[in-house]
């Protein structure tokens, strides 16, 4: 049997100290543990149907929307982002806040705009033709496909669209120009039409007969073609596998030195000595028949090319729209936010 030992007086000191701290913090942690939270939520009373709805279901959600695609005219930018179409303009203070427009058709619907003068012709599930501020339609053409590219063409417009290029002038039953094929770029040189098309190659339109264009050393390389600009005396052909230079005579493949690497074109901005050319792997510049990466760019997804007067803008997939000369900010990503209940997120 084990003996027991009486504590000394020290002892039992020390044993009373631990256990009225020990009681302390018990009674102090069953107080914490009945605080309520102070949460910065601001209830409202809600109607019947969403009393079942918890919380977190109702906190609204920020998203930094992707730019889709800009279109410009002198002075003004429209921006489709977030379903939404967004309008800036140029004034004497610089540009202007986004406006989202009141225009009755979803920005996703959205493929291209063409200003002309006081209107605007509008490429999406349907061709419309609207007043300048895009509310008022005057007419509008079904091809039964979606419309991806206009151009101005004759007397009328050309209109590339999934099933096929379509002329139509104003007032007049739209006509097929050619059919089968999925439209995607269009470019008007001297003597004649190109065509850019995803999946069905390049073709050119002099006038009375239809060729396919491509290159002996691999005849696929413009079966999708991204984009198509002319301005004399060169055809500029963006695709999926590269950059493409025509002088009428000979096609010239771009790269950067030595290198074969190849970048997926999405644009171009022809001028008087030098060629941009935005890719989703950056800005590039060709200039003295040398082709370079522009360093404020680089690793940047460029969607958009523009001249608007003195200045080039630069609009980017996720980083806004820019002035080309310091980087100078016209557009941020926040400016273009998207606040939505997370409930939307969960149906």
């Amino acid at each position: 049997m084990k003996s027991i030992q009486k504590s000394s007086p020290q002892g039992q000191l020390v044993t009373l100290i631990v256990i009225s701290v020990l009681a302390t913090t018990l009674i102090v942690g069953l107080s914490l543990k009945k605080k309520p939270k102070v949460m910065s939520v601001q209830a409202k009373a809600e109607p019947a149907d969403t009393a079942g709805i918890s919380i977190l279901q109702q906190t609204p959600q920020v998203y930094l929307p992707e730019i889709d695609d800009v279109f410009h005219q002198p002075g003004k930018l429209a921006v489709c982002a977030g379903k939404k179409l967004h309008t800036i303009v140029r004034d004497s203070a610089g540009w202007t806040e986004p406006d989202i427009n009141k225009l009755d058709i979803n920005a996703l619907q959205l493929n291209c705009i063409f200003f002309e003068n006081d209107r605007a012709i509008i490429g999406g599930n349907k061709l419309l033709i609207t007043g300048k501020d895009y509310l008022e339609v005057y007419s509008e053409y079904d091809f039964d496909s979606p419309v991806n590219v206009i151009i101005p063409f004759g007397e009328g417009y050309l209109a590339g669209t999934n099933n096929g290029l379509y002329f139509y002038a104003q007032d007049k039953e739209a006509t097929i120009f050619r059919e089968g094929i999925l439209v995607t770029a269009l470019a008007e040189d001297i003597g004649g039409l190109w065509v850019g098309t995803f999946g069905d190659g390049l073709w050119r339109f002099d006038g009375e007969r239809w060729q396919r264009r491509y290159l002996i050393r691999d005849t696929s390389i413009f079966d999708f073609v991204n984009a198509l600009t002319y301005s004399y005396p060169f055809l500029w052909v963006g695709t999926p596998s590269g950059i493409f230079r025509y002088d009428g005579g000979c096609w010239k493949q771009l790269y950067i030195g030595d290198s074969s690497e190849v970048y997926e074109v999405n644009c171009f901005l022809p001028m008087v000595l030098k060629t941009y050319v935005g890719t989703q792997q950056g800005l590039f510049v060709f200039a003295n028949d040398s082709l370079k990466i522009v360093p404020d760019f680089e690793d940047v997804q460029i969607i958009g090319l523009f001249k608007d007067y003195s200045d080039i803008i630069v609009a980017t997939r996720n980083r806004g729209i820019f002035k080309l000369k310091g980087k100078e900010e016209i557009l941020r990503p926040e400016q273009l936010l998207i606040i939505r209940p997370l409930l939307a997120e969960l149906e």
